[in-house]
């Protein structure tokens, strides 16, 4: 778990690890709202950063809360700030980019099912027409 704290232009402490990002910022949440705003990385759908160079920086992060409505938060920091906000971007950017398990899962077994048929054309017990036939099915190309 790693923790930033943001000083300027508003005093903002960021942390995360690797399933969930923590706003704390007292003021920055409606205030009847609890003054903490987890964001659980499964429920990212962008983030974008812009870094700090004369003026400040923006890291934007785009997430579904879970009422199902999209909310979009703004961070805004000065360039002294800009590695370490460049270090979450990274990481909110590279969990978006990872395939999720059943996305993975789907691959390993349309790719087992085809080698076990491959096997089987290997072994005489289909001809390579009924091969290329169930492997055109389990790709979805017909």
């Amino acid at each position: 778990m790693q923790t930033y704290l943001i000083r300027k232009p508003q005093k903002l402490e960021l942390t995360y690890d690797e399933n969930i990002l923590t706003i704390h910022y007292p003021g920055l949440f409606k205030k009847k709202q609890n003054q903490d705003r987890d964001i659980p990385f499964s429920k990212l759908k962008s983030v974008r950063f812009f870094e700090a160079t004369y003026r400040h920086g923006h890291l934007q992060i785009l997430y579904q809360k879970p009422n199902h409505a999209l909310e979009k938060i703004v961070i805004s920091f000065e360039p002294d700030d800009n590695l370490a906000v460049r270090k979450l971007y990274t990481a909110l950017a590279d969990y978006l980019e990872k395939p999720t398990v059943e996305e993975d899962l789907s691959y390993v077994k349309t790719g087992d099912l085809i080698m076990a048929y491959l096997k089987m054309r290997d072994d005489g017990l289909m001809t390579n027409e009924e091969f290329e036939e169930k492997k055109k099915r389990i790709l979805g190309i017909e």
